[in-house]
């Protein structure tokens, strides 16, 4: 899948934070829905945590909450109504890989998508009125790093004793039994495997359908 490097803002809270304090750098860890929109966890590497956490109190738009601070890093709990942006991936059905960087009042954002839902993306940046960048678009993912461990175990060896030959080299009875498991349990772990480089390699057609 294509992995796709975006520089976007710059953000009004950021900005700001970038001004008042340069070389700061702020991770988005988690973000997820809540009561009042969205809460985020941020974690904020700064020069100077406690004057950090004294000044920006009421920067962000919402409430917030420390949950850690050390010589060097402040974690912060935000709850609020998040940016027009953050519902991109709402649209796009796939979500930024974490962390999501702010520095210098941008946030650097990487998305890992099939190239089928590039064109999604753009729509939906352009519909928000979301200002951005292109920093790269490069194929550095292997769909075999979202297989699970067993999964890769188990296809590597129905490869290698011939399972996708034509004729087969062997039968799932014959995989299970190097596993000591039953055939089901084989079918059920190469269907998801399977499932899962397909629609790397061509996208899932009823993301496309769903949205009409």
């Amino acid at each position: 899948m294509p992995r796709v490097r975006l520089k976007v803002g710059p953000m009004p809270d950021m900005a700001a934070i970038a001004n008042e304090f340069p070389n700061t750098v702020i991770r988005f860890l988690s973000n997820y829905p809540s009561d009042d929109g969205v809460t985020s966890v941020l974690e904020i590497q700064t020069e100077n945590p406690d004057r950090f956490v004294e000044e920006t109190a009421d920067w962000f738009s919402g409430a917030s909450t420390v949950l850690h601070q050390d010589d060097e890093t402040v974690v912060v709990m935000l709850e609020g109504q998040p940016p027009n942006g953050y519902f991109v991936s709402e649209d796009i059905e796939y979500h930024p890989t974490a962390p999501v960087v702010a520095r210098d009042g941008y946030l650097f954002i990487e998305f890992v998508m099939p190239e089928s839902k590039l064109a999604t993306l753009w729509e939906s940046l352009d519909q928000r009125n979301v200002d951005y960048q292109i920093l790269s678009i490069t194929d550095g993912y292997d769909v075999l790093d979202s297989l699970t461990g067993r999964q890769r175990e188990i296809l590597a060896v129905a490869v290698e004793r011939g399972y996708y030959d034509s004729p087969r080299g062997c039968s799932l009875t014959d995989i299970a039994e190097g596993f000591d498991v039953n055939k089901s349990a084989v079918s059920g772990v190469l269907h998801r495997a399977e499932g899962e480089i397909i629609k790397n390699a061509i996208g899932d057609p009823r993301d496309s359908t769903e949205n009409r």
